[in-house]
């Protein structure tokens, strides 16, 4: 299983931290991109600006809003790395504290940094015709952005699912404004976010569920679907008629409207109509496949043609790497890489690495 040959080309977001939390050295740039390629593996690095002055220094990079004037040096560093990848036209879209970065798919070279005082702690991000999609998760925010770095819109959805816009947000300089404590942030925790026709789907975790807005009408509902064991939403991308979850202890949920729910015998069953559903489920337990394990995380998911990528592993303390899987909806892994911090920086520095979003091409 391990380390054989993958299906596709495929980008792999990962995210890593120190044990010194001052460690800055914005002028260093720091692995945050894997690249796989069959058996072939490469990584990228790329700056990561954290405090205002350090985003003065590369305003040469910078597409969008320069510091305002109130904002702070961090408190506490966040960690390094990209998170959330998307992609349009010859570019990568990549997520990271303070910023979305564009890259060219040709050699993978950065081109700007698109940047304004709404992001922060960028999880998943869609790019979509005019512009980019992306949540202020520690606000339940979600925050559209032009392709040079200007907020066009936000708005926020409450927790009795009112969408309003918060106008006050605006008046903090999110970028430089670290997560203090440990556990989610807002009360959503919106993870992935999506544009499906004329609404936005957002994978919460708190809530094991998808909020889904509508645009037009700027109102919020959920999704809801018929668990039948404990899960930890992280999460959720629709490919063709189904949705794909990871639960970051180790499942992968899929999830599909009853009618296309072939998998499940008792949707066949007698007077299954009666009965209120939504969305119904079918679990794949890592533990269960050749894996032969529970990873101690799990997080990020893709689907392309008949094939679906998970990454596993690398929590805080734990053994300095982290796994892709490449895998089918039966279970059936057929490629397990893995990235050892070893190879890209030194063990006794870092506290953890861990993959975050899956992008293939």
């Amino acid at each position: 299983m391990e380390n054989r040959k993958l299906d596709h080309t495929v980008l792999v977001s990962f995210v890593h931290g120190y044990e010194n939390l001052n460690i800055s050295l914005p002028e260093e740039e720091r692995p945050a991109l894997w690249r796989l390629s069959g058996n072939e593996t490469e990584i990228y690095k790329y700056p990561f600006p954290r405090n205002p002055g350090d985003f003065r220094d590369v305003a040469s990079l910078i597409a969008g809003k320069g510091p305002l004037e109130n904002a702070d040096n961090f408190k506490k560093l966040p960690r390094f790395g990209f998170t959330g990848l998307s992609t349009r036209g010859d570019y990568i879209y990549a997520g990271a504290w303070n910023a979305v970065y564009e890259i060219h798919k040709k050699g993978y070279r950065l081109e700007r940094i698109l940047t304004h005082n709404l992001m922060n702690d960028v999880h998943c991000i869609d790019a979509v015709e005019d512009g980019l999609i992306s949540v202020l998760t520690g606000k339940d925010a979600v925050v559209f952005t032009d392709y040079d770095g200007n907020l066009i819109d936000f708005f926020t959805v409450k927790n009795d699912l009112t969408v309003i816009k918060e106008t006050t947000i605006t008046e903090v300089d999110w970028r430089f404004i670290s997560k203090q404590f440990v556990g989610s942030t807002g009360y959503w925790h919106f993870n992935y976010v999506q544009k499906i026709e004329d609404e936005i789907w957002l994978t919460s975790r708190n809530a094991n569920c998808f909020v889904v807005v509508d645009l037009k009408k700027r109102k919020a509902r959920l999704r809801l679907m018929n668990f039948f064991t404990p899960v930890l939403l992280h999460d959720g991308v629709r490919f063709q008629d189904c949705f794909y979850f990871t639960s970051i202890d180790g499942k992968i949920i899929i999830a599909a409207e009853a009618e296309k729910a072939s998998w499940n015998p008792r949707e066949h069953v007698d007077n299954i109509h009666l009965f209120n559903r939504d969305l119904v489920t079918k679990l794949i337990r890592l533990e269960e496949t050749e894996l032969g394990r529970e990873p101690n995380w799990c997080r990020g998911i893709a689907c392309k043609d008949d094939r679906m990528y998970v990454t596993i592993d690398g929590r805080y303390d734990t053994d300095l790497s982290f796994g892709l899987l490449e895998m089918d909806e039966t279970g059936k892994i057929y490629a397990n890489h893995r990235l050892k911090w070893s190879d890209v920086g030194d063990e006794a520095e870092i506290r953890f690495v861990t993959g975050f979003s899956i992008l293939p091409l």
